[in-house]
């Protein structure tokens, strides 16, 4: 039996297990790096053991003798990090350590797609066809195909190719990515299915012969193949289909004697299914399965490690479950750092529970500092319903409700997707976000006007409040001067740029506002507004943070959540920006430099590359010009804001090139990124592709790679003046999952650049 048990792992994961393990009677301890010494997890074990830099979370030595210091007699790995990385299960269990997961066997059977596809191929599980791709001569295919590392994760060394004339260049690339991540440019081809689903079935196997099938889980729902809505069932699959599944599972976890919990993934499309990939461990989105069948993974993983025997029937499903991740991410799907002021859920009957109709699994509190060393992942938000209906708009209820303050999230998108009539009709696949992008923001125009006056009504009460409390002039009425003619005004930023002026008078007769004829005050005070406009009274909660600079102040409202920027009447002086120069889009740290100064460089040529929050970041030149200066060498760890080189643009008269495409053929875009910029010093900076996290896309619809490679992820230039931003290139807005999994950044393996990993994971490569 299982006294002590160490998790190899952090955040939400961590936190999940130890909730079981409390159940059981089994002691914790965490392992946390230098950037997680106050997080929520490390407080929750009943040891902790400091590891040092963020690194550490890979290291296979520092985790096992965590476990011989604190006495822990097993390990948990989670998911990402180490958990499919077959070397660390064989160490642990040559520690004399219990594992719990599959065996080290079983974890390489699957580590390599070549190998494991024809595996499954002669268990009689169907699989796509596999295009060799020699390194030695040119191969000819029929395009369109995807083009995919053998030893590949989270996108690295994939390309679609859908002209043939294409394929060489996209092989060479590929190749060249593939090495530089996983020290193994082995290729392969397989035809492209687009508009299928992404399909996966949990599955469970003890050591004593029996395999179950939980169900399967539908995950089409991907924002640049990354998993964003995850449920159980699929709408698509009928009880036959669900049956051919299962056993095809069931035949790929036989076929390489598993042992534990572990996910089967498939592409459905009209032409059927076919494996992609066996996930060797617990997957983020299990939770929804938890809902439906009614059993604790974890509990199941521990026990089948203590030797346990699974029954012979696995429990029947009941209901409808819907996950969807919560991150710190812009609308342009760039990663968030800073304080996450307030973090509140409505209506959250379950933390990490089982039986909850609305389930929170979170690594984060209010007040947690989110950094850039790991995924901006906040939280899973899990609704459980008798159907499908009831529990999509109970999610969509409870998110568009939260009190989220201090960082920029996708909400907005979840709960467009969730109320989206496509969704709500089952009418899903990979590209669902590709066909629909940009949902409306909650707040509509005249939501975020009046919410900008119930904040200038709030602030001047707490302004009064505060007099009062201080005996400062607390006798005065509010808005009293000289000039009673002249009304009080506030001016505030919001989200989307826009400036909004607020000018109202309060009087015996009630408030006089401009531009609000038909809103009368009910009631204010610092924390509270109502406001009744055509009849019908609103209530809006007001929160300033007059301590962040430039100042935040959160409204919320069931007409949507505000985010709104006080101008200051009187600012103080802003430091001058060299014109020319090139800023940090958040922090990070300087991998490469591509230029020396009194280079020419054309619009769009790479500059520098940055790695922070699990990507690389090309930092290219926003137009035709000589590099002035030079700021930073490869290693240095840079702020937001802070210039990386200068470049002189061209004298006028000589052309820039316009806009420059990359060997894509994709243009840096222009528009404007919508993120606040982070961290000390922070100035507006190029916006960066999206995240990534152990569970991405392989097809289109794959859980662990993207169907496109980071290449062709979309790029966005600062709101800055085209002097002072830097544009952000194509090549790498998107990010590399790893057998790190959800959890840490560029710099450490495969899911942060590949400098660690060699073996794939699926949801997470191996470092």
């Amino acid at each position: 039996m299982i006294g002590r048990l160490l998790v190899a792992n952090r955040g939400e994961i961590a936190r999940r297990v130890f909730r079981t393990c409390r159940e059981l009677g089994i002691q914790t301890v965490a392992v946390f790096t230098d950037a997680d010494a106050s997080a929520p997890h490390t407080a929750e074990a009943d040891q902790a053991v400091r590891l040092g830099a963020p690194l550490a979370y890979l290291d296979p030595e520092r985790i096992i003798e965590a476990a011989r210091r604190s006495g822990a007699d097993a390990v948990h790995p989670g998911y990402g990090f180490l958990s499919e990385n077959a070397g660390f299960a064989r160490a642990v269990l040559d520690a004399g350590l219990t594992w719990i997961g599959p065996s080290p066997e079983a974890v390489a059977a699957m580590g390599r797609k070549i190998e494991a596809k024809a595996l499954m191929a002669e268990a009689g599980v169907p699989v796509l066809p596999t295009i060799p791709l020699s390194p030695d001569g040119p191969v000819e295919v029929t395009a369109p195909v995807l083009v995919k590392a053998s030893a590949g994760g989270g996108g690295r060394g994939m390309r679609v190719v859908r002209d043939p004339a294409d394929l060489a260049g996209a092989v060479e690339s590929a190749r060249r990515e593939a090495l530089s991540a996983f020290g193994d440019g082995t290729l392969f081809a397989e035809p492209l299915l687009e508009g299928a689903r992404h399909i996966e079935v949990q599955i469970l196997a003890d050591a004593h012969g029996t395999v179950w099938a939980l169900g399967e889980r539908e995950c089409s729902i991907q924002r640049r193949h990354q998993k964003v809505i995850e449920e159980a069932p699929s709408p698509a699959v009928t009880p036959e289909l669900r049956r051919e599944l299962s056993e095809a599972a069931i035949r790929a976890a036989r076929a390489i004697g598993y042992q534990g919990a572990g996910t089967v993934e498939f592409l459905l499309s009209d032409e059927g299914f076919f494996f992609l990939e066996m996930n060797t461990r617990l997957q983020v989105e299990h939770p929804v399965t938890e809902c439906v069948y009614g059993v604790d993974l974890v509990r199941l993983q521990i026990e089948v490690a203590e030797g346990a025997h699974l029954a012979a029937l696995p429990p029947s499903p009941v209901g409808h479950a819907i996950e969807a991740r919560l991150y710190a991410e812009d609308s342009t799907g760039r990663p968030q750092s800073g304080v996450l002021h307030s973090f509140e859920i409505p209506g959250v009957d379950g933390e990490f529970g089982l039986g909850a109709r609305l389930r929170l699994d979170s690594g984060v509190l209010s007040g947690s500092e989110i950094g850039v060393h790991y995924d901006p992942m906040l939280a899973k938000v899990v609704s459980y319903g008798r159907d499908r209906a009831e529990a999509a708009r109970r999610l969509a209820d409870a998110l568009a409700r939260a009190r989220i303050h201090g960082l920029t999230t996708n909400r907005d998108l979840l709960v467009g997707v969730l109320r989206h009539p496509d969704f709500l009709s089952g009418a899903l696949d990979t590209g669902f976000l590709d066909r629909h992008p940009a949902p409306a923001p909650l707040a509509g125009p005249e939501a975020v006007r009046l919410s900008a006056l119930a904040a200038a009504l709030a602030g001047a009460a707490a302004n009064r409040a505060a007099a009062r409390r201080d005996g400062v002039l607390g006798g005065l009425p509010s808005g009293w001067r000289n000039v009673p003619s002249q009304p009080q005004r506030a001016v505030f930023h919001a989200e989307d740029g826009g400036r909004l002026e607020i000018a109202y008078r309060l009087t015996r007769d009630g408030m006089r506002a401009e531009g609000f004829d038909d809103v009368t005050l009910v009631a204010v005070d610092p924390g509270r507004v109502v406001l009744e406009t055509a009849g019908l009274r609103h209530a809006f909660e007001v929160a300033a943070y007059p301590g962040v600079r430039p100042g935040a102040v959160h409204v919320d409202s069931p007409l949507g959540p505000v985010r709104l920027t006080p101008v200051e009447r009187l600012p103080e002086p802003a430091a001058r920006v060299t014109p020319g120069a090139l800023p940090a889009p958040m922090p990070g740290t300087v991998l490469r430099v591509e230029v020396k100064p009194g280079d020419v460089v054309e619009a769009g040529q790479p500059v520098v590359v940055l790695e922070a929050m699990k990507m690389e970041h090309l930092i290219v030149s926003p137009a035709s010009g000589t590099v002035a200066a030079l700021h930073v060498t490869p290693g240095a760890q840079v702020e937001a804001g802070v210039p990386l080189a200068v470049i002189e643009p061209s004298p006028p008269g000589e052309p820039d090139g316009g806009p420059h495409a990359d060997a894509t053929g994709t243009a840096p875009a222009t528009g404007p990124a919508t993120g606040p910029a982070t961290g000390p010093g922070a100035a507006a900076g190029p916006a960066t592709g999206a995240g990534s996290d152990p569970d991405r896309g392989d097809h289109p619809g794959a859980d662990g790679r993207p169907e496109t490679s980071p290449e062709t992820s979309p790029a966005t230039t600062p709101d800055a003046s085209p002097e002072t931003s830097a544009a952000i290139s194509p090549e790498t807005g998107a990010a590399f999952s790893a057998e790190i999994g959800p959890e840490i950044g560029p710099e450490i393996g495969p899911e942060i650049g590949g400098e660690i990993g060699a073996n794939p994971g699926g949801e997470a490569t191996q470092p």
